[in-house]
């Protein structure tokens, strides 16, 4: 009887935990626990944070948190983090996928700014780099690289961690900073940066003409002139370069935003990865009723879709575009992601699971 007794006990126990975790507000909280599901599916991770689209008019102020979505039909999700709850003041304006439980998150707050790692389940989150020296300039992107260092671009350089966590210079710069022509004047508004495959360093840089361009930096960093490998100005003089992808079709996609409507659009570009040459300008896409004021695009690999994110104040849209023959095509006619208060000046964007 005693034992009988014990082990109704301990299963209603087990009752009320798993009721417990089960049930509480899906809103607002800093962290939510259900923002993670078990199992191999993936998900569009969408930043709202310091957004910059070329000078677009934007939203007054960005949701400041990460969300994810459905990829295949993006729906809403969770929302994993909400820094508005956690600390105001904080503004998530890049992530990348750590590892299968983590996202880095680079943080935005002229007070404070750092890189998190965030728990993709939504539990919680630590603090991953402090580096006042490092992190001293309005922060745009971040990118790991295969010895799982760090690239992270602020305005005015572009700065590197070790897999140590240790800053690394160029002497007493910063691993990108100052570089000549043609890649210069690069030191105002350096608003991406991407990886190849070879090493190689790309970076957008979003000023006026004529310094709204993008440049080729060898993979050991920018330490003499002959580091700038190449430079190649925006198509027209108010397109501004936001957003650089190697996209697994081997081209390399620049998007443009600008004040002025016909200059927002999409390009791509040929790359040679080993002399880090950049040749074949074509236009991709060129709709600016869809595209307007791309603040980021990510690519989903196992499709190739381009997802691209409109901060300009009329659409916080997401769109989907197939990338084929050289040609950017919306995925079924419609908008992928409309408006929602998550979608306010998106900063970011990842496919993760």
């Amino acid at each position: 009887m005693k034992k009988n007794v014990k082990r109704y006990c301990q299963i209603l126990t087990i009752t009320i935990f798993v009721y417990a975790l089960g049930c509480g507000d899906k809103g607002s909280a800093p962290f939510n626990s259900g923002a993670y599901g078990l199992g191999s599916e993936k998900y569009l991770y969408v930043a709202s944070g310091a957004c910059y689209g070329g000078g677009v008019a934007t939203s007054a102020g960005p949701a400041n948190t990460i969300a994810k979505f459905s990829l295949s039909t993006g729906s809403f999700e969770k929302v994993v983090i909400d820094y508005n709850v956690l600390a105001p003041g904080d503004s998530p304006v890049a992530i990348y996928d750590y590892d299968s439980e983590n996202i880095l998150v680079l943080i935005e707050n002229a007070a404070g700014r750092r890189i998190d790692k965030v728990k993709k389940d939504g539990s919680g989150y630590s603090t991953f780099i402090v580096n006042a020296t490092a992190l001293n300039a309005v922060m745009r992107s971040i990118v790991m690289l295969n010895d799982f260092g760090l690239l992270v671009s602020k305005s005015s350089a572009i700065e590197k961690f070790n897999a140590a966590k240790a800053r690394v210079t160029q002497g007493a710069n910063p691993f990108v900073n100052a570089p000549a022509a043609p890649c210069a004047t690069s030191t105002t508004l350096i608003s991406s940066v991407a990886v190849h495959s070879s090493g190689k360093i790309v970076y957008t840089h979003a000023a006026a003409t004529p310094n709204n361009r993008f440049g080729v930096i060898s993979s050991t960093g920018y330490a003499a002139a002959p580091d700038c490998l190449s430079g190649t100005a925006g198509p027209t003089t108010t397109a501004l370069p936001t957003r650089a992808l190697f996209h697994s079709s081997g081209k390399l996609l620049i998007s443009y935003g600008s004040t002025t409507a016909a200059s927002n659009f999409i390009y791509s570009y040929d790359f040679n990865g080993t002399s880090g040459a950049v040749t074949n300008p074509v236009a991709v896409f060129n709709d600016n009723s869809i595209v307007n004021g791309p603040s980021t695009m990510v690519e989903d690999p196992d499709s190739g879709d381009v997802f691209v994110a409109n901060v300009t104040s009329t659409f916080n849209t997401i769109e989907r575009f197939n990338f084929s023959s050289n040609l950017l095509t919306r995925v079924s006619g419609n908008t992928f992601i409309p408006y929602s208060v998550y979608t306010r000046c998106v900063s970011d964007m990842k496919v993760m699971k």
